[in-house]
């Protein structure tokens, strides 16, 4: 078996191995509740956790707001997807 024939039938294989992934589904409507409401439930809580009251160095404090925004993000991006 030659080099050409060797690689030609691993080029099958792979393409065989290959499947078509079908579109995603959107999720039901408590799904998306859930999801929206965990994102925003917890990035108010980073949000709280990083107000001027709370311990922890300013540095911290700037890393979890940023944090809570982020996840607040994701709440409004789980909502619409």
């Amino acid at each position: 078996m030659n080099m050409a024939s060797a690689n030609a039938n691993l080029n099958d294989a792979l393409v065989q191995e290959v499947e078509v992934v079908p579109a995603r589904k959107q999720d039901c409507l408590s799904c998306r509740i859930v999801g929206t409401g965990t994102f925003a439930t917890v990035g108010t809580y980073a949000l709280w956790q990083s107000r001027a009251a709370a311990p922890g160095s300013p540095g911290q404090k700037k890393i979890v707001a940023g944090l809570g925004v982020a996840l607040l993000a994701g709440g409004v991006i789980r909502w619409f997807q």
